[in-house]
């Protein structure tokens, strides 16, 4: 599958992905990146944020054209998963399922719901947001990421990320992969669609 993206990606390209919100806006187009097999990309350690506070180059106005690319699909790496597929992980101890989004999310206390409070049933949390410095907007270093993915038995088992709606759980799914973790996936759907359907299994609390 080929496309002409407008950015002039082409399969040599260097792609640098960067966000001036939250980092996962710029992990999740890694992660798409990443699921049709093309490798010549990372993120910008710190973001916008970062880059800015350090006086580095900036521009403003029109973006300068760029002559479209030939980006082709190599492979699809089957990284994004389905609800069917997140059902049957449910009391599999060989799979993790981590929920990415904020803990009063998680327990159902307070924040955006999706539909349905709560989390997926027996899913454990390490919001994507614990995992950066909150004065740099870098991620940690590996040492203290690795020490919250083994806090939550993440790194020797399968890991499905989830969030509200695949962004936030692509930066949980990033820092896996940085982490040399071989087995990561992501519930594109996330509670967008788990919490709307009264027959998926949540709980509170």
């Amino acid at each position: 599958m080929t496309s002409r993206p407008r950015c002039g990606v082409n399969n040599t390209t260097r792609v640098v992905t960067y966000s001036s919100a939250n980092v996962w806006w710029a992990t999740r187009l890694w992660w798409l990146l990443h699921e049709f097999g093309y490798d010549n990309a990372a993120v910008l350690n710190g973001g916008w944020q970062k880059w800015s506070r350090e006086g580095r180059p900036v521009e403003t106005g029109p973006s300068r054209p760029r002559p479209a690319g030939n980006f082709v699909v190599r492979e699809v790496r089957n990284l994004m998963v389905g609800k069917d597929e997140v059902l049957r992980a449910i009391g599999n101890g060989a799979i993790c399922t981590i929920n990415a989004l904020q803990p009063q999310q998680h327990t159902g206390g307070g924040g955006n719901s999706y539909g349905r409070p709560g989390r997926i049933a027996g899913s454990v949390n390490l919001p994507a947001a614990h995992l950066l410095d909150p004065d740099t907007n870098t991620f940690l270093p590996a040492d203290e990421l690795r020490k919250r993915f083994e806090a939550v038995g993440a790194m020797d088992r399968q890991v499905i990320n989830y969030c509200g709606g695949g962004i936030a759980a692509s930066a949980d799914a990033l820092a896996l992969v940085m982490l040399g973790h071989k087995d990561v996936k992501l519930y594109d759907a996330s509670l967008s669609e788990w919490a709307k359907d009264p027959t998926l299994p949540m709980e509170t609390g």
